[in-house]
């Protein structure tokens, strides 16, 4: 049966340190975008979950720096007893106990400060905030724009999210990453259920995942403002750096959340 796996150079195989099989292979610059979509829609007959920007060899060089324990089936399987969306609302409360002061202040201005951080938060106010959406913006390419990737990486998976509990280490710890008492740091497996949640709620797939930074293409961006507020209320508090690279919570509402394609950068 023909495949583009095939058809790709430098063909190699590697195994994780949980025995994880994996594939990887190489292609002209400029064609990863080309070789991404054919390879994602080969997946329900491959099995295979492509995944741009590594080698098998270096995909699984980094899994033997983890804990055993922390990787591979067994440890998905453990990961599928946590409920993603209740995890994205654990990020979100706790950003928001990181940002808003909820006592209040005799200081007026200090008191319109924290009003105006509330209100970053709250669905409503943000999509009242960003107002009807009618030009939907292309996506951001942040990474794979600014270095074309070569290579792409095929692990055994049903969906994107399973490749980073297969295969640790595409990503890493975001230790810069600051919260409230409830949820102080993002932890690795936080990666795991915030894509899991985003691939029921958006169709968002893994596209491209880098230890600073990770791409998504998204089949079903939301695109009516209070669910694109809701949205970018959950890009946000997962990657608070957006701001550096957007803006606010309301710029992320109108220019990432209704794209079909989402760019992340940690710091």
């Amino acid at each position: 049966m023909k495949t583009l796996l095939r058809s790709l150079d430098g063909i190699e195989f590697a195994e994780t340190a949980a025995g994880v099989p994996l594939v990887g292979g190489t292609f002209p610059e400029g064609e990863h975008d080309r070789v991404w979509r054919a390879l994602r829609a080969e997946h329900p007959r491959t099995g295979l979950w492509p995944v741009l920007g590594w080698t098998a060899g270096s995909a699984a060089e980094g899994t033997y720096d983890w804990c055993r324990r922390h990787q591979g089936p067994t440890w998905l399987a453990a990961l599928r007893e946590v409920d993603p969306a209740e995890r994205m609302a654990l990020i979100i409360r706790s950003k928001r106990e990181w940002i808003v002061e909820d006592d209040d202040s005799a200081d007026p201005q200090a008191a319109a400060w924290q009003e105006e951080r509330r209100a970053e938060f709250d669905p409503a106010r943000v999509a009242e905030a960003i107002g009807p959406l009618t030009d939907f913006p292309p996506g951001i390419r942040r990474q794979t724009d600014s270095y074309p990737p070569t290579d792409v990486l095929l692990v055994p998976a049903a969906a994107g999210h399973e490749v980073l509990a297969l295969v640790p280490g595409l990503m890493s710890i975001m230790n810069n990453w600051m919260g409230g008492p409830s949820h102080p740091d993002l932890q690795y497996a936080d990666h795991v259920f915030v894509l899991r949640h985003w691939e029921k709620a958006w169709g968002a797939e893994l596209y491209q995942p880098g230890v600073d930074n990770l791409e998504l293409a998204v089949t079903r961006p939301p695109r009516d403002p209070l669910t694109a507020a809701t949205c970018a209320i959950e890009q946000w508090s997962y990657c608070d750096d957006l701001e550096q690279i957007l803006g606010d919570v309301h710029t992320v509402a109108r220019r990432q959340a209704p794209a079909d394609h989402w760019s992340f950068w940690w710091d």
